[in-house]
């Protein structure tokens, strides 16, 4: 195409999107040649590069890792806007990333973020909107100073990261947020937040402007999954439903729990007076439940927390829906349940819908054949 076309020549050695992965166990010296030959003629014609993308496999080389520092660099000076690095024991140079005027994204895998002092001129100058960090080393001073370095910021993403005991995040300008951490305190200050996707072992504290007309459209899903040594008890379900009844509703949430302790509904209630959570659409995977379902306060508290419009179940055993049914209807025909005790939110109607939106009857022969076959079924609430 080279010899056929000048045209095409030109194009191919001026693209502005550069992907290299460099397998450092066969022939990694001759591949670093050919990236730096790259990097080299990009630098000396000036070549826009909007896109940088490295990635290095099994590479521990103080003398490769000088050379990702020049190609970094090059990428910077030539205005490179979305910048990807991938690989193990790197120091990334945050200083010289952060001063960038082009970058708005950064995504880092399995890198190391030494902590660092930055200077007021650096946050003055900073362009990044973008930050993602999955297996990346750092402390709970470098995160903050990173957000704090980026007052633009509108999207972050932080996955199984490590160096850090406790997870605390504030930004005035995130608007987008997820998380996936296992932590024992996770703090999340962002007043302009207006979607959340957290999946952790403990409810975040949340701090979320109630005044702000964002929330009218905001996205929350918790995916949450407790650790076999932590119950659920009546002290989680009173976060659960204060952290839902922050904003002024939540469209989704996701709970996977695994074993359940004895609940309080009493001092459920009381710890909550005056809070109630409101949840769209609650996805509730009872692939684990069957003892939890028995647990006679259980399905008391998940409502009580959540008050979902639509329940959406993930189980294939027949028996654990229908206990749930069966607490449903209880809700539902008794004045005596603990959950409507001092509430005015009774549950007033129950109907449950196939996957084809398809009316069932809540206990029949055509549902537990939906169940059977995998077909899971969900549920419309009125309250």
């Amino acid at each position: 195409m080279s010899i056929l076309s000048k045209t095409w020549l030109q194009a191919w050695l001026t693209l502005p999107k550069l992907e290299f992965t460099v397998l450092c166990w066969e022939d990694w010296e001759d591949r670093t040649k050919i990236v730096d030959t790259i990097m080299e003629r990009y630098e000396k014609g000036k070549i826009p590069i909007q896109k940088f993308e490295l990635s290095l496999f099994f590479a521990d080389s103080p003398e490769l890792f000088h050379l990702v520092d020049k190609w970094l660099l090059i990428a910077l000076q030539n205005g490179v806007k979305e910048l990807v690095l991938h690989f193990t024991s790197y120091r990334v140079p945050v200083l010289t990333i952060l001063a960038a005027k082009s970058l708005s994204e950064l995504v880092l895998h399995d890198c190391i973020l030494m902590p660092v002092s930055l200077s007021s001129g650096v946050v003055n100058y900073n362009s990044l909107r973008k930050i993602s960090l999955s297996n990346v080393t750092l402390d709970e001073n470098m995160l903050q100073t990173l957000l704090n370095s980026c007052p633009l910021i509108v999207s972050f993403i932080l996955e199984n990261c490590s160096g850090m005991k406790v997870l605390k995040i504030k930004s005035d300008s995130l608007k987008v947020l997820k998380i996936i951490q296992y932590y024992k305190i996770c703090d999340i200050d962002a007043s302009n937040l207006v979607s959340l996707d957290y999946t952790g072992s403990e409810i975040p504290e949340l701090n979320i402007a109630r005044e702000s007309s964002q929330l009218k459209n905001s996205k929350i899903i918790l995916h949450c999954l407790p650790s076999f040594s932590s119950l659920i008890n009546t002290a989680w379900f009173c976060k659960l439903g204060k952290f839902l009844s922050n904003p002024s509703s939540c469209s989704e949430v996701s709970l996977c729990l695994f074993e359940c302790d004895e609940i309080n509904m009493t001092d459920l209630q009381m710890d909550n007076i005056g809070s109630t959570g409101w949840v769209d659409v609650l996805n509730l995977n009872m692939l684990l439940m069957n003892q939890i379902i028995e647990c006679p306060t259980f399905v008391d508290a998940l409502l009580w927390s959540c008050h979902p419009r639509r329940l959406d179940l993930i189980s294939f055993a027949i028996e654990t829906v229908t206990r749930l049914i069966d607490c449903l209807m209880y809700m539902k025909n008794s004045s005596h349940s603990t959950y409507s005790h001092g509430w005015n939110n009774q549950l007033k109607e129950i109907k449950a819908f196939d996957g084809k939106n398809q009316l069932l009857q809540l206990r029949s022969e055509e549902l537990a054949k939906r169940i059977t076959e995998g077909q899971q079924p969900y549920f419309i609430l009125d309250w």
